[in-house]
């Protein structure tokens, strides 16, 4: 399974991404599966959209698996109403998935590739 990539990629460098892939899909090379880009042109949005407790959130559920939200809010000791706030908004970044069973992380990692930009004038 692939890895979610939390990342501020220019859209230049999204751009170049993208056709590189359809390039290859055009000359009929096999695509492996890709990596989810999660792409924030400024990184400080990165940070607003994934707080420090969903990240700890994130890290609890890579530990566990596949868990219910009743049991989530118990291991990281949070309201249950403010980790389901959590949980809305973690999946839909498509960080995790809903199943049957409860909550689960969608891939095998999730990294941070945040890099300082100047910013033009």
């Amino acid at each position: 399974m692939p890895k979610a990539i939390i990342t501020n990629f220019s859209q230049a460098e999204m751009m170049t991404r993208t056709l590189d892939i359809a390039r290859r899909a055009d000359a009929g090379e096999s695509i492996p599966e890709t990596d989810y880009i999660l792409n924030y042109l400024d990184p400080l949005d990165a940070y607003r959209a994934i707080t420090p407790e969903r990240f700890v959130l994130l890290q609890t559920l890579q530990q566990l698996g596949t868990v219910s939200v009743q049991q989530l809010a118990q291991k990281l000791q949070r309201d249950y109403h403010a980790v389901q706030a959590d949980i809305t908004a973690l999946l839909a970044l498509d960080l995790i998935a809903q199943t049957p069973e409860g909550v689960a992380i969608s891939w095998d990692a999730i990294e941070w590739r945040l890099t300082t930009i100047a910013q033009a004038a």
